[in-house]
């Protein structure tokens, strides 16, 4: 095996004429490529595409690797309820989550018409019409999701959101951080979850997500808060009165600034004080018990006693994936938020100033300069996550074990073996 190719080599060697020295500087000129590269060439050769290759020819034989099947084994998979069940699929249509992403899609829509009338265009960066088009098309999404199940759909369902609130989080924070009092204090904190296990993790989210009887004292985080809201909400004392309040200033201060950017005109600013003021007006309506009866881990039982109601946050699908992506977004968000910061800190001073000079808000120099600047390390840190989450295997492991509808591809590919 290695005397032939180097007889061939040394027959073409001994065929040809001795160069000059202009040839000899041409041959080391090209021969450098060759010596640098060809090693890692062949590594990726023999440790990617070889296995790739072979991985795909044995996917279209039976399960002896003998006689081809072709396509029987992939449509098995689609086939297979475990993996893509679409016999609910209708009931995206009755979702909550269908509805509410169509209107707004629709507000994004009139608010990119209106745009265009002004820019010419109907969603840019930082446009009116971005955010309703990003969050409606992230709840149809869900919709899709919650309907169409299987462990290919959960890991499609992982990548979307895992991807997007950690990159998203990870920016805000690098931009909110940015020249702060406490910045590297704040992205020590953001980041520390980095340096924890996903098995670690999983274990600590675990018990945040645990759920004891309503009988007893609730010792997880989540459902302990949960059920002392119910509580508050539920009860005639002090303290649920001296909360409703906060919470009513709370809102007051909100509405506040929605109508100070509305008599600006300064649209933008109005959406995220405009979203939080609805989901506080919603939250107050339920636990004044003007509408509903309460806010909160509260329920009557046959005695006509108030209990506790936990909830069970890993057990109860399907939203019991969205619980355990918070652990792997937890962890996530500090190795975009460390990226994406040292990448603004990258984008020329030049730029900015001279924008703000132009008279330019910091919206906009975020909008039109800061974002644009990074964009190409953003498809980085989403390639990155894109590929980690893929592979995501241990938090599923820890917290259920692919159980009450939770399979993802790695967790399954485990069984399988």
């Amino acid at each position: 095996a290695m005397v032939v190719p180097a007889a061939l080599v040394g027959v073409r060697v001994g065929m040809g004429t001795t160069p000059d020295a202009t040839g000899r500087a041409a041959i080391d000129q090209k021969s450098r490529a060759v010596i640098f590269v060809g090693p890692a060439l062949l590594f990726i050769f023999a440790m990617l595409v070889v296995p790739a290759l072979r991985t795909i020819l044995l996917s279209i034989k039976d399960r002896d690797s003998e006689s081809y099947v072709w396509f029987d084994n992939y449509r098995a998979i689609f086939q297979d309820p475990k993996s893509w069940d679409t016999s609910q699929w209708t009931d995206m249509f009755t979702s909550r989550l269908f509805y509410t992403g169509i209107v707004l899609l629709a507000l994004a829509l009139f608010l990119g018409l209106r745009a265009r009338r002004r820019t010419g265009r109907m969603v840019e960066l930082g446009s009116p019409s971005m955010g309703p088009l990003l969050f409606g098309g992230l709840l149809l999404s869900f919709a899709v999701f919650t309907t169409v199940r299987g462990t290919i759909v959960n890991n499609l369902w992982w990548v979307v959101v895992v991807t997007l609130f950690s990159t998203s989080i990870g920016l805000a924070i690098a931009v909110l951080a940015d020249g702060a009092k406490f910045e590297k204090v704040a992205k020590s904190l953001v980041f520390m979850p980095m340096a924890i296990s996903l098995v670690g993790a999983s274990v600590i989210w675990r018990f945040m997500y645990v759920a004891r009887d309503s009988s007893k004292e609730q010792t997880g985080v989540m459902n302990a808060l949960w059920v002392g809201l119910g509580k508050l909400s539920t009860g005639s004392g002090a303290a649920s009165i001296v909360f409703g309040v906060v919470i009513t200033a709370i809102f007051v201060v909100v509405m506040a600034l929605v109508a100070s950017a509305l008599t600006k005109r300064e649209y933008p600013r109005a959406v995220i004080p405009g979203v939080l003021a609805v989901l506080l007006g919603w939250f107050l309506l339920r636990y004044w018990q003007i509408y509903g009866g309460g806010v909160g881990g509260q329920r009557t039982n046959a005695g006509g006693r108030t209990v506790g109601d936990p909830i069970n946050f890993i057990q109860d699908g399907p939203f019991n994936n969205m619980w355990l992506m918070v652990v792997l977004i937890w962890i996530q968000t500090g190795f975009a938020m460390v990226i994406l910061s040292a990448a603004i800190k990258a984008v020329p001073t030049e730029y900015i100033e001279a924008a703000k000079v132009d008279g330019a808000t910091d919206g906009q120099v975020f909008w039109r300069i800061t974002l644009p600047s990074i964009s190409t390390t953003i498809g980085v840190v989403v390639t990155t996550l894109i590929v980690l989450v893929m592979k995501v295997y241990d938090i599923v492991q820890v917290l259920t074990n692919g159980n009450f509808g939770t399979e993802v591809l790695a967790n399954n590919m485990y069984r399988e073996a």
